[in-house]
This record gives structure tokens, sequence and C-alpha cells, in this order.
């Protein structure tokens, strides 16, 4: 027996960050990002599809990501649809670039933003 569907999907990924104003700039100059709310020390963005970004500011900064058997991991992950442009695109906005590698089966790109924030993108094989 299936249990009761309580939930219908995601709707935002938070993120600490250590300058709100820079970091809602840095996410629309990079990637897009539009804000739909601003609430002093937090900020809901949104970009074409997927669930929203919530941004806050924070005096107890610490990145998001975790270790696993010594590797750092991103919490957060993006799709895309040009996943090479988008390599190309942070090399020239100079993101720091943790690692971008092919699966086989997809593409990864890991990233820093600018409050240290391990950041993951990957493109399935074959999507465009």
């Amino acid at each position: 027996m299936m249990p009761q569907a309580f939930l219908s999907g995601i709707d935002h990924v938070q993120l600490p960050v250590t300058d709100l104003e820079e970091s809602i700039h840095w996410y629309g100059e990079i990637f897009g990002f539009q804000v739909i709310g601003h609430y002093g020390e937090s900020a809901m963005l949104s970009v074409h599809k997927g669930p929203n970004l919530m941004l806050w500011q924070t005096k107890n900064y610490s990145p998001v990501r975790f270790n696993k058997d010594g590797e750092l991991k991103p919490v957060l992950f993006f799709s895309s649809g040009d996943i090479d442009n988008l390599v190309k695109h942070l090399k020239e906005k100079s993101v720091a670039i943790a690692s971008f590698d092919d699966g086989g089966f997809a593409k990864f790109l890991k990233f820093y933003d600018l409050n240290g924030n391990l950041i993951g993108v990957m493109q399935l094989a074959g999507k465009r």
C-alpha cells in the first residue's frame, strides 16, 4: 500500500549569503534569476523552471556543502540544456569552477558562488 501523497514537489531551496544585495545581483547576472520577493534579510529568486531560490543574509555564515569520503559535494544541483556554453560563461565571469566531468549518462559541473557555496549543474546525455 502506497502512503498518501501529502507533498506535491519542492517549492524552494535556501542558501546562506554574506551580502544579500550583492548575491541577488550575482545570481541575476550569472544565471538570469529574477527577484520575486524581497523581505529585508532574505529574497526569493526565480529562474525558468524548477524550485525557487531563497537567499538568506546571515552573520553566522557557513557555506552549504557536505563531505563524502573526502570529496566535497554540492547540496544544490541545477539542470542545464547547454552546459558547455555555461562553462564558458562562468569562465568569462571569473567564477571558480571546481570540476567539469562527463559521466557518460550526464555531464556534471561544480562551481562556487560568490559566497563559497558549492553548486552543481548537470545535463543528461542527449538533452539540449
